[in-house]
C-alpha cells in the first residue's frame, strides 16, 4: 500500500530545505529544547510515555503503534524571544528585540487498530543556541599585565542541529511496544569575537576571529520502549544518540595593532581553512503518564543529559593560511582548545491536562520544568548562554473532525551567574555575570486522513 503520496514527499523536501539554509538564524539562548511542539509543550515538555503528537517520533518513536489508526501529519512553528543580560568590569550589553523561529514537521502513518506496526517521518531542529552583543573589551596578555586593546568589537555566535528521522514501531504484545528513529543530521557553527589562544605556544595572544563552519550529513538516531502498567498509567523510556560532526569551514584571524607580533607583521590579517570536532550530548529519559478519572492527566519525565563527554572542550585545526608572514612567524598549522568542563545534568519535567467533558475536543494543559545547571562558573562564557533553570508552560488544543490546533506559551528564566576568574586565559570573562530570560511561543496543527 502507497501510503506516502507525492505531494507530501515534495512538502518534506521543501520544508527540508528550508530547515538546512535557514537553520543558522533559528536559535537563541538555549542549547538543547525542553520540548518540540505545542502540544508537549504546554505539559512542561512531558512525551516520553505520550502518544498523542509527531513530535514523538524524535523523543520516543515507540509510541507510534500506540496512536489512533490512521495517517498524520503535524506542523509546528517554535517562536523565541530572548532577553540576555552581560556585564563585566568595563562593559555591559542587553540582547533582545530578535523573535527567533524553529520549525518542524512529522508524518505518521499506522494502517489499523490491531497493527503491530506503525512508521513515520519527521524534521526537527531540536538543539542550538546563538547570541549578538556589542562590548568593548580589552584581554590581558598571559605573561604581562600590559592589556592589549580591541576596542567595540561584536560578540555573536549561532550553531544548530537539524535531524532528518525516519522512525517503525512494533508492539510486542498487548503492554510493550519498542520503537527506533534514524536518520541523518546537519550542524554547523559560527563565531565572532576577540579571543585569545589558550593552548601551545601561541597561548596569550589576543585574536579578533571571525569562523563560519558547517558539517556534511552524520547519523543521528532515536530508541525507546513504551509499557502499559494498566488503563490507566504507561512508562516510558528513550535514548536519544550523541550528534557527532566534523565541522569544516573557514576562518579570518586579524591581530591587534598593539600585538606582540606588530613588528614582523605589516599585513596583520590571515585567513584560515578550520576544522573542528564538534559533539551534541546523548541524553537517556524515563517518563510516566497516568490518568486520573477520565478528565485528569499527570505525566513526569526525568532526563539525564551526558554533557561532560559533548561539551569538554571545544578544539580547533587552522591550516593553509593565506598569509605568508603568519605562517613563516606563527606557523603554517595553529591548534587550540578552548576548556569548557561541563558537567553531566538532570532536567525534571512535569505536566498536568484537564479533558474539558472527559475527552480531547478542548484540553488545557499547565506544566513546569527544573533544569539543573551543567556549566561551571569558571568556563561560563556569554557566547553560549545555557543558564535557564525554571521554565513554566501552559496550552491549549481544541480537535475538530480531522484537525487539531495546538498553542502553548513558556517563561524561562535562569539565575544571576557570576564569574569571578575564568579559567579562560585572557581575562576576557573576569568579574563578569550573565541572566538569561526567554519567552516562548508554540504553534502547532494536526491533521488526520
Amino acid at each position: 500500500m502507497i501510503f506516502f503520496s507525492k505531494k507530501l514527499f515534495i512538502l518534506f523536501i521543501y520544508i527540508g530545505t528550508v530547515f538546512l539554509v535557514a537553520h543558522k538564524e533559528i536559535f537563541s539562548a538555549a542549547v538543547v529544547l525542553d520540548s518540540i511542539g505545542a502540544v508537549s509543550s504546554g505539559r512542561g515538555g512531558t512525551n516520553i510515555a505520550h502518544w498523542d503528537n509527531g513530535q514523538l517520533i524524535h523523543d520516543n518513536p515507540a509510541s507510534l503503534v500506540n496512536m489512533p489508526p490512521g495517517k498524520r501529519l503535524d506542523i509546528g512553528s517554535h517562536f523565541i524571544y530572548p532577553e540576555i543580560k552581560y556585564e563585566d568590569r568595563q562593559d555591559s550589553d542587553y540582547l533582545k528585540h530578535s523573535v527567533f523561529t524553529i520549525p518542524s514537521l512529522s508524518f505518521s502513518y499506522k494502517s489499523h487498530e490491531d497493527s503491530k506496526f506503525a512508521f513515520g517521518f519527521g524534521v526537527y531542529a531540536p538543539a542550538g543556541f546563538g547570541t549578538e552583543y556589542h562590548l568593548k573589551h580589552s584581554i590581558k596578555r598571559r605573561f604581562s599585565p600590559t592589556e592589549i586593546s580591541f576596542g567595540n568589537q561584536l560578540y555573536e555566535s549561532d550553531a544548530s542541529l537539524v535531524k532528518m528521522l525516519f522512525a517503525t514501531s512494533y508492539r510486542i504484545n498487548q503492554k510493550l511496544t519498542i520503537g527506533l528513529s534514524v536518520g541523518p543530521s546537519f550542524q554547523r557553527a559560527g563565531f565572532e569575537s576577540p579571543s585569545t589562544f589558550q593552548t601551545g605556544r601561541l597561548a596569550g595572544l589576543g585574536v579578533i576571529a571571525d569562523l563560519s563552519a558547517k558539517d556534511n550529513f552524520g547519523l543521528s538516531y532515536t530508541g525507546g520502549i513504551q509499557f502499559k502498567v494498566s488503563a490507566r498509567t504507561m512508562i516510558g523510556m528513550s535514548f536519544i544518540s550523541e550528534s557527532k560532526a566534523t565541522l569544516k569551514g573557514e576562518t579570518d584571524v586579524v591581530l591587534p595593532k598593539n600585538s606582540p607580533f606588530r613588528r614582523q607583521l605589516f599585513n596583520r590579517e590571515a585567513e584560515y581553512d578550520v576544522k573542528s570536532n564538534f559533539e551534541w550530548p546523548r541524553y537517556v529519559g524515563f517518563g510516566i503518564l497516568h490518568f486520573v478519572r477520565s478528565s485528569h492527566r499527570f505525566s513526569v519525565d526525568i532526563v539525564w543529559f551526558n554533557w561532560a563527554s559533548a561539551f569538554d572542550r571545544f578544539d580547533l585545526e587552522l591550516t593553509d593560511g593565506n598569509n605568508p608572514l603568519f605562517n613563516r612567524t606563527i606557523g603554517e598549522t595553529i591548534n587550540d582548545e578552548i576548556p569548557l568542563d561541563w558537567e553531566d545534568a538532570f532536567v525534571y519535567r512535569f505536566g498536568y491536562e484537564y479533558f474539558y467533558q472527559g475527552n480531547d475536543t478542548d484540553v488545557f494543559r499547565f506544566g513546569y520544568i527544573f533544569n539543573e545547571n551543567p556549566i561551571p562558573a569558571d568556563t561560563l562564557i556569554p557566547l553560549i548562554p545555557a543558564t535557564l533553570k525554571h521554565n513554566f508552560t501552559i496550552g491549549y488544543s481544541h480537535k475538530w473532525e480531522r484537525l487539531k490546533a495546538s498553542v502553548s506559551s513558556q517563561f524561562s528564566i535562569g539565575d544571576t551567574e557570576f564569574v569571578d576568574n575564568s579559567d579562560i586565559i585572557g581575562g576576557d570573562y573576569d568579574n563578569s555575570a550573565i541572566r538569561t530570560k526567554v519567552y516562548g511561543f508554540l504553534l502547532g496543527v494536526e491533521y488526520e486522513f
